[in-house]
């Protein structure tokens, strides 16, 4: 058991936390948090407790917090907010911590709707980005421009997935993008209709297509910042699931994340990880029922360590007032745990 666990709460930039009686809880638009100011952003989750600092560098509404090449940046000031986070955790000896979406993006999925995998716009309106698809080369690119920039020392690569937050369940679909590697993977060509896929292949291909992209994403953090530790969020369900078995990405990620404190879940994690790896609890942020900020200390006693995060109402960065008696339990575990 580590003495010094990883504490990484986050105010979330990805999305905004609204007390309008239809939609409280959209994306973030790249004004929303353009204007933060970086010390306070900076000092309020060292008061926190934090011992690692994060931020996104492109959010999963396809806007990036450093001046990018690659894609929109948070207009005015908002262009600087990783990188000056960035130099604030360097003077005070912080680990940081930074993230970008495998799954989805919002820009690129209406700019780009062939790269969208058919179907997937029914479980969540943005869609969800195909791994075979151009887009792969794009986030690639994305990353290694960051690292070349900020050599952090832990990326978040959240929503790897395929066509849905729930890949295990998710079936395949005919697409331009994926008749190739159908062929190569499954060794016969892709059928004009997904029930000709048979469950086998259907398992088959999602995981090789994730092996795939993985290996990519690996390849290009080790070749620009090999001191650079990736975990990625799936997230995971229930344990064991088919997807998952023996996949690369579970045997090879510097930690296993579960986006909750799920015990069948963590204690699956905590069985098959590896000597080099962490496990990761969520202990505050779902708003499903799935993170309990009780858990922390039976957690702790196993050798997790933490992650948490909440929503803000633009311009206030900081949480919102519903997540006030977990956030003073994730708060006093963060002091405790010193």
């Amino acid at each position: 058991m580590s003495n010094h666990p990883i504490k990484l709460f986050m105010c979330d930039l990805n999305w905004t936390y609204f007390d309008a009686p239809v939609t409280h809880t959209p994306p973030s638009a790249p004004h929303d948090w353009a204007f933060i100011d970086p010390k306070a952003y900076f000092d309020w989750h060292r008061a926190f407790g934090n011992n690692m600092m994060f931020c996104q560098a492109y959010t999963f509404g396809g806007y990036a917090f450093y001046p990018s090449h690659l894609g929109p940046v948070a207009p005015g000031p908002g262009q600087e907010l990783l990188p000056r986070l960035y130099g604030l955790s360097r003077q005070a000896g912080m680990p940081f911590c930074t993230y970008f979406c495998v799954g989805a993006d919002l820009i690129m999925s209406n700019l780009r709707d062939p790269w969208v995998i058919p179907t997937s716009r029914q479980s969540a309106y943005h869609g969800f980005l195909a791994p075979e698809s151009p887009w792969t080369d794009l986030l690639c690119a994305r990353i290694e421009e960051f690292l070349r920039q900020y050599p952090v020392e832990w990326i978040l690569f959240d929503w790897f997935v395929y066509g849905s937050l729930k890949p295990d369940e998710f079936r395949v679909q005919p697409a331009w993008f994926a008749e190739r590697p159908f062929l190569d993977i499954i060794g016969r060509p892709m059928p004009a209709d997904a029930a000709a896929i048979t469950p086998e292949e259907n398992l088959r291909y999602k995981r090789e297509v994730l092996a795939g992209q993985f290996c990519r994403i690996r390849d290009t953090v080790r070749g620009i910042s090999p001191g650079t530790r990736m975990v990625f969020n799936v997230p995971y369900w229930l344990p064991y699931e088919s997807i998952w078995i023996d996949h690369p990405m579970l045997n090879e990620s510097d930690a296993l994340l579960a986006e909750s404190t799920n015990a069948d879940v963590l204690e699956w994690l905590l069985s098959i990880r590896k000597p080099h790896q962490k496990v990761f609890t969520t202990v505050i942020g779902r708003m499903d029922g799935v993170c309990d900020p009780n858990s922390w200390r039976a957690w702790r006693d196993r050798g997790c360590d933490f992650m948490g995060y909440a929503w803000g109402t633009p311009p206030d960065f900081r949480p919102h007032a519903s997540y006030a008696p977990g956030l003073e339990i994730v708060r006093q575990a963060f002091s405790e745990m010193n």
